[in-house]
């Protein structure tokens, strides 16, 4: 769904439309909040941006004057009990802001592309996710012949994982023999769907849970609050989701994991060793088990999957045990071309000294230096290091604790190079 727009009859400002939308989102969609916050103002608009599933991407909220809102948003990762839910949250937005939503047009752009929030009718939805899911099983097999990686087919929310599967997908990997019997019924592929049905029961539960745990979960005791916030998350959606249905099947090794890690106490725990006890010996889930590729500005870095992360539109910051990192990057140009790799190092990296490391690898060129300050009694170690490829540079700051670790800084920065 993209480019909702309404007229309100009694005009209110756009300050009052999106306060008024934050407040009924907060009040409607409660516990299934993972994020809101306000983008600054800008002109005549007041944007507001919320995520209401770990797998969904940002629902923007845009009020403008006089008395305008657009609603922004890409269902298809998520599944059709996504789209519905977010279709009928707009209208009950939309009710009770006394707007009047504009007809499907191409000129203003504003249509919901599966036709449900026209029609009503679920099977639209449906229909047109499956035929998304089917584009992505076909590039799936389209990169297997090939001998190619694994494909994402879902938002992961500016990472990429590793995986030994086929398909890369919000509730795990799927290997060759899933991609085939999928690719012979896509019916059989609605399970990489983290909310197909409408009914926000069991499953759903369980299959928000299973999100956190393979897409966000780090697999150790939690270094941040925000770490602390989904592993507590992902518990208490598995005590809630057992008590609906006991009968699903439930992650027990890694729920017992999940318990020890958080040093969580639970009348459960008895049921959950014996479970665990006697579940298969397969791969535990969790993407960040393994590293991942963090994409930032147009960049990617392959970090440790177990990295505390902070992001900001300027830069990305991850780190743990000694070990930090902060990268950021930005288009170049100068008179109006691209700027060119020696040209963005000539600007950012003249004060390096006669020191600079150089790096070249194909388009990409670096340079860097390498400084150990011992100033404090303990000797640390700082990278500071830049790359660039025509009409884009990168900036890398390694913080090391142990200055043993001055290789794995050196590869840090050498691996940077444009996400493709």
């Amino acid at each position: 769904m993209a480019g909702k727009r309404g007229v309100i009859p009694r005009l209110p400002t756009a300050d009052d439309l999106i306060d008024h939308i934050e407040r009924q989102l907060r009040e409607e969609c409660g516990e299934a909040i993972v994020s809101l916050y306000r983008l600054p103002a800008g002109d005549d608009a007041r944007r507001l941006r919320v995520r209401l599933h770990p797998a969904a991407r940002e629902v923007e909220f845009t009020t403008g004057e006089p008395a305008r809102v657009s609603v922004a948003a890409t269902t298809a990762d998520v599944g059709p009990g996504y789209h519905t839910y977010l279709a009928e949250l707009v209208r009950r937005i939309g009710a009770e802001q006394s707007v009047t939503w504009e007809p499907p047009s191409e000129e203003l752009g504003t249509a919901d592309d599966t036709g449900y929030f026209d029609s009503g009718r679920r099977e639209d939805a449906e229909r047109r996710l499956l035929v998304w899911l089917r584009g992505g099983l076909d590039q799936a097999n389209a990169a297997r012949r090939i001998g190619g990686s694994a494909v994402a087919i879902q938002s992961t929310n500016g990472h990429r994982f590793v995986s030994d599967g086929r398909l890369i997908t919000a509730l795990g990997p799927r290997d060759d023999a899933w991609l085939d019997a999928a690719l012979g019924d896509p019916r059989v592929a609605i399970d990489v769907f983290p909310w197909w049905t409408d009914a926000l029961d069991a499953r759903h539960l369980l299959n928000r849970a299973l999100t956190l745990m393979w897409t966000e979960v780090r697999w150790r005791p939690a270094a941040t609050d925000d770490e602390r916030l989904v592993q507590a998350e992902s518990l208490r959606l598995l005590r809630r989701a057992y008590a609906l249905d006991p009968s699903l099947p439930y992650p027990w090794r890694e729920w017992q994991e999940l318990m020890a890690h958080t040093g969580t106490i639970d009348p459960m725990s008895d049921r959950i060793a014996r479970e665990a006890a006697s579940s298969p010996d397969t791969p535990r889930i969790g993407y960040r088990r393994r590293p991942v590729m963090v994409t930032h500005a147009g960049w990617g870095l392959t970090v440790p999957g177990t990295f505390a992360e902070r992001r900001s539109d300027g830069e990305w910051w991850g780190g743990e045990g000694g070990r930090a990192i902060t990268l950021a990057a930005t288009p170049t140009e100068t008179d109006g071309r691209p700027m060119l790799p020696a040209t963005f190092l000539q600007r950012v990296a003249g004060h390096l000294g006669t020191d600079v490391l150089r790096h070249e690898d194909g388009p990409i060129v670096g340079a860097a230096r390498l400084t150990v300050n011992d100033e404090a009694g303990v000797e640390t170690a700082v990278l500071e290091g830049y790359s660039a490829v025509v009409g884009s540079g990168a900036a890398i700051r390694v913080e090391i604790h142990d200055p043993a670790d001055w290789e794995w800084a050196l590869d840090m920065w050498r691996s940077l190079r444009p996400a493709a």
